[in-house]
């Protein structure tokens, strides 16, 4: 009798829920040799049913899902749902390319300990590895370095977020490859090597992403996180290249969660460092909490570089396993959202897409928020609060633009501000030039025969915002003057356009209010393209 044991992903914490828990864990299928004829599982007497990812030489088959007895997994049946999978070609070994990996954390030496754990694990002959502490509240990250992990570099970023952290570690990387993972998770040993595999593919290759899976699954709130996540469930290899949209993905490139996750990722450090950097006014630890993995992806994009999805790039990743925090994280994400989708409605080389594709994402965002989730599983009880996180995640949608600007001018106001060049004053005045390209609209639906109430709205909100939105376009006022000033130079208009008319005995008010919204809407589209600033 030989007997194959299994240890779990990652180390639990906490109880565990035996009606919604899973086992989840790594097999190699080359381990399970037709002379295995008992498989059982570390701590797997505390459940009922086993998730394994399957690897095989290298290269991810994908995942198997089976009943225990007892703590164990019956060995014929393991095999018959292993040999069901896709058989895959072994992961290819290349010369290794020097990594840097950089770990960005805040006041977390408890969760860091593991991950790091994990890191100096690795089986890879040429990698460093950096701390990025951002904005500490105490010394613990830079004591649990000192003390444990002497030959890792510690950085320290005192500006508050998640993406000056990763510009930090860019800075600070010495390798030609940067690969980025959090401190909530457990990387693979062999992760190094897939991201290296990945990045041999092309020349035009500038981002390497992975598979991220559930690490731990102890109750039904990480059960739920589980099953509305898509990037633990991308375990096939694909390149993407904004030339060659895929069939299968109408909504590329503006496809969230199909290029990877920030808990996983690889880039070119020149390469990344030519597009600016990472957005600082998007990312956890800011008002927008999210948003900068979503955007480091379309714009590599868009900068003609492809990116990869290497499945074998294993990592690992333990999820909020309560509904607080669950609720914090669908608000983060929900905002974050809403904080790209703004970057991409006032990028022009983007917005043309995104228009085209809008009533599709509309309908994506509203049929499946966080809430949507396979009825197996969670429980009714969980589903009746799945309901109100997935509302707050919608909801938290709406506050992603004005979180996004409010986040760039406190850091502006602060110095901090970093990101890509088309995002400073061009960004601003594109966003002006939005709105006042609204207000014109207004001005002409206060034309169309509609309720009096409601055209008297229109050519209200046409005056309060849309002449002095365009003047604020090309002029910079100081941000306490702008609220002000934006509903006065529209009141100051109409009082002089009445003037005029007055003087020319031309009393037309439907032709001047047309000719008026016209100018506003022309002049807005002209704002928003122009490319130099007054």
């Amino acid at each position: 009798m030989t007997t194959l044991t299994l240890i779990p992903a990652m180390p639990l914490h906490g109880d565990v829920d035996r009606a919604a828990a899973i086992w989840v864990g790594l097999l190699e299928a080359t381990d399970l040799a037709d002379h295995v004829d008992t498989i059982t599982l570390a701590e797997g007497e505390l459940f009922d049913r086993a998730r394994l990812l399957v690897r095989e030489r290298g290269a991810v088959r994908g995942y198997v899902t089976l009943p225990l007895t007892a703590g164990a997994l019956d060995a014929q049946a393991l095999r018959v749902a292993v040999a069901a999978l896709p058989e895959v070609p072994p992961a290819p070994r290349t010369s290794p390319l020097p990594m840097t990996v950089v770990v960005c954390t805040r006041d977390r030496a408890g969760l860091l300990r593991d991950a790091l754990e994990a890191i100096r694990a690795i089986e890879y002959p040429a990698y460093e590895v950096v701390v990025v502490d951002n904005a500490p509240a105490t010394s613990e990250t830079r004591d649990l370095l000192a003390a444990e992990f002497p030959e890792f570099r510690y950085v320290r970023e005192d500006a508050a977020g998640l993406s000056h952290a990763r510009n930090a570690g860019l800075r600070a990387a010495a390798g030609q490859i940067v690969a980025f993972t959090d401190d909530d998770v457990a990387v693979d040993s062999q992760w190094l090597w897939a991201i290296a595999a990945g990045f041999s593919r092309a020349g035009d290759v500038g981002c390497v992403s992975g598979v991220v899976p559930t690490g731990e699954l102890r109750n039904e709130v990480q059960a739920y996180f589980d099953a509305r996540v898509s990037w633990s469930k991308l375990t096939t290899a694909r390149e993407f290249r904004l030339s060659d949209p895929p069939a299968d993905l109408p909504m590329f490139p503006f496809c969230v969660g199909e290029f990877g996750t920030g808990a996983n990722f690889a880039v070119r450090r020149d390469g990344m460092l030519a597009l600016g950097g990472f957005d600082t006014a998007l990312g956890v630890g800011t008002r927008t909490k999210g948003g900068e993995d979503l955007d480091m992806f379309l714009r590599l994009l868009y900068d003609g570089q492809a990116i990869v999805v290497e499945p074998a790039a294993l990592v690992w990743h333990r999820h909020r396993a309560d509904l607080d925090a669950l609720t914090a994280q669908a608000i983060g994400y929900g905002r974050g959202f809403g904080a790209w989708a703004t970057t991409v409605l006032l990028d022009p080389r983007m917005l043309g897409a995104a228009l085209g594709r809008a009533p599709r994402a509309v309908a994506r965002l509203v049929n499946k928020p966080m809430s949507t989730v396979d009825d197996a599983a969670t429980s009714s009880t969980l589903s009746a609060e799945a309901k109100r996180v997935g509302r707050t995640e919608l909801a938290s949608v709406l506050g992603g633009p004005a979180s996004y600007f409010a986040e760039r001018r406190a850091q502006r106001e602060a110095g901090t501000l970093a990101g890509p060049a088309s995002r400073g004053p061009v960004m601003e005045r594109r966003c002006w030039a939005s709105l006042a390209g609204i207000g014109g609209v207004c001005g002409l639906l206060g034309l169309l025969p509609l309720p009096p109430a409601l055209s008297l709205a229109f050519v209200a909100l046409f005056i309060l915002i849309g002449p002095g939105a365009l003047v604020r376009a090309w002029v910079v006022l100081p941000p306490h003057f702008a609220p002000l000033v934006i509903p006065a130079i529209g009141i100051s208009a109409l009082l002089l356009l009445t003037t005029g008319i007055v003087y020319a005995q031309w009393w037309n008010p439907v032709l001047w209010l047309f000719a008026l919204a016209g100018a506003t809407c022309l002049g807005a589209i002209v704002s928003f393209g122009a490319r130099r600033t007054a």
